[in-house]
């Protein structure tokens, strides 16, 4: 094989998956505020902050005031207009979710979660993960199975923490992004799942 064209195909082969390596949504908390996430607490009285850092954000949950530790709390954004809702429509792609946490109180497990503004059914698109320690960050990532979502729809990510005590928590994100995949090349979900 001719050098020169061999170097071409190289190229074009790296150009290919710098192209595809990038999120489509991608947020790395590297502002001095947060941007676009809100929060939510349920099923008790816990109170909950979403902070940012340099470089990262953390939520802050404080269960102290609760009494049962049923609570969850959660961060959400809506990613719609970082997605090509129309690849949905191929079964070969899928949505996945992925980002890097780190827990100050382990073991504890956190959720994501995504669906659209016609959701009725919020488990369908949930997965656990166990985070086993507080001295390593951990990457996690969900791919759906059949996300029903289509043009026009709003789509939300998110991720909680439920029934984590009644004391005071950290959980520090390094990034959190979205992306439309082929499944068949998106290889597997990182972290220690745990199916709802």
């Amino acid at each position: 094989m001719n050098s020169k064209l061999y170097m071409a195909k190289i190229i074009v082969l790296l150009l290919i998956s710098i192209t595809t390596s990038k999120a489509q949504f991608l947020d790395e908390f590297k502002k001095d505020k947060i941007d676009g996430w809100f929060t939510m607490v349920g099923d008790g009285t816990p109170e909950m902050k979403f902070i940012p850092h340099e470089d990262y954000a953390t939520i802050f949950i404080d269960g102290t005031k609760d009494k049962y530790n049923v609570y969850w709390t959660l961060i959400k954004r809506d990613v719609t207009k970082w997605l090509d809702l129309t690849k949905l429509n191929d079964p070969n792609y899928q949505l996945r979710v992925e980002a890097k946490v780190r827990v100050h109180n382990a073991p504890r497990r956190l959720n994501f979660m995504v669906n659209t503004n016609r959701t009725t059914n919020f488990h369908i698109d949930l997965m656990e993960f166990d985070i086993p320690d507080t001295t390593n960050w951990h990457v996690i990532s969900m791919t759906t199975k059949k996300f029903d979502a289509k043009p026009g729809d709003t789509v939300y990510v998110q991720m909680a923490a439920t029934d984590y005590g009644l004391e005071k928590y950290q959980i520090d994100i390094d990034y959190y992004r979205a992306d439309i995949v082929n499944i068949k090349e998106a290889g597997p979900d990182k972290g220690i799942l745990v199916p709802y």
